[in-house]
């Protein structure tokens, strides 16, 4: 999708209609990207568009998860009631409209880091069609957001973005390496249109552990909508035994 910036109402009204569309096709679980809401570049502006979940916002997103029957992911500045501190979140809500918990971005890229909090943890969310894991745009670009996932128990990561060019290529492969690498399948949703000198580029795509593109969105609004079944990612897991076969003790240098 396009983000109008700091136009809420009209993002969540293309949410909204996009949800309408993709509802109609009985999805399960549906992505939307980064900060989805809200659009990207508001700068110092996040702490007045940023909402506590629950919120006005998370509550219009879980009224839309009710009525199509389907889990929800979508981008959103997330503001903690206690601390006040501002995140760069996805929330994750169920059919029935709960809240099943939400990521908090931790890899916060460039400017980001003067505006928002990291994140702290990789959890993992349990469904009633199995585990899934939630990243963020950046945490894609590193292989241990995904790999901590995988050993979890995560079957499909989603990867909620806010990708500019010139990163397409590099997109397609780290998309394809985080499936490959942990035999789960990856969904990333990346949005489109312009803010300022930055581009998104889409390429919304579905890839399985066996790194084949299940569907993939280019250009212009829209869904890339694929089946998947989580039994050939454990059975790749049996064919390709990486999370069995990693060597710990020889890492060290990797939390160093």
């Amino acid at each position: 999708m396009d983000c109008k910036l700091g136009d809420v109402e009209w993002n969540l009204a293309t949410i909204e209609a996009l949800a309408r569309r993709v509802g109609r096709r009985e999805a399960d679980i549906v992505c939307f990207p980064e900060l989805a809401t809200t659009g990207y570049s508001l700068n110092r502006r996040w702490r007045d568009y940023s909402e506590t979940i629950p919120g006005p916002t998370s509550n219009r997103l879980a009224r839309l998860a009710r009525e199509f029957g389907f889990y929800l992911i979508c981008g959103i500045a997330e503001r903690d009631s206690e601390s006040r501190r501002i995140f760069d979140s996805a929330v994750l809500i169920s059919p029935a409209g709960n809240c099943v918990g939400v990521y908090r971005k931790i890899h916060l890229w460039a400017t980001e880091r003067r505006f928002f909090t990291p994140g702290r943890r990789f959890p993992v969310f349990r469904t009633k069609f199995g585990k899934i894991g939630i990243g963020i745009c950046y945490d894609l670009e590193f292989p241990e957001p995904a790999r901590a996932m995988a050993l979890q128990g995560a079957e499909i990561i989603f990867f909620s973005s806010a990708q500019p060019s010139p990163m397409e290529n590099h997109v397609d492969t780290y998309v394809r390496s985080r499936a490959a690498e942990n035999c789960v399948f990856v969904a990333h949703s990346n949005r489109i249109g312009r803010e300022g000198r930055m581009v998104f580029f889409g390429q919304s795509q579905i890839v399985s552990p066996t790194c084949r593109v299940l569907a993939r969105k280019d250009a212009g609004q829209g869904f890339a909508v694929a089946r998947v079944d989580f039994r050939s990612s454990r059975r790749m897991r049996k064919t390709l035994p990486y999370l069995q076969q990693r060597v710990p003790s020889a890492y060290s240098a990797l939390v160093r």
